[in-house]
């Protein structure tokens, strides 16, 4: 594994954790999150306010992990699978319910001296919003 792979997969198990300590350790102080719903925070602070505020709402954890990584070692994406329970509605989605769902996630990291300097998170999110409804 690179070193960007390494740090990638250590990101997702503090994640699946809850380790917000340690995801900040990974990342560059002007990190940028592009996240599911389409928002752009910048600032590492701002970022993992954002993560959890997001499992404020998803009690969200990440599975069946691939990573790839670029010829360079600058990106890594991680092909994954989201299974969590909608417990707290967020704005902008169904009402929450304690529905249940598994569905296809997409992360991408892109690094600079070694730190998270963007974190892409992708999923469809019409079919998220379609489980969530149930």
């Amino acid at each position: 594994m690179t070193d960007a792979q390494t740090i990638a997969s250590r990101f997702m198990e503090a994640l699946n954790e809850r380790d917000f300590d340690t995801l900040a350790t990974f990342l560059d102080e002007d990190v940028a999150l592009d996240s599911l719903t389409g928002q752009r925070t910048i600032g590492a602070g701002p970022l993992r306010m954002g993560v959890m505020s997001y499992f404020r709402h998803f009690d969200e954890t990440f599975g069946d992990m691939v990573l790839m990584h670029d010829a360079l070692g600058q990106r890594v994406a991680i092909d994954a699978t989201a299974r969590g329970t909608y417990r707290e509605t967020m704005p902008g989605f169904p009402a929450a319910t304690g529905q249940s769902y598994s569905i296809p996630s997409v992360f991408v990291f892109e690094f600079e001296n070694g730190a998270v300097t963007r974190l892409s998170h992708y999923r469809n999110i019409r079919v998220f919003e379609k489980e969530l409804a149930r």
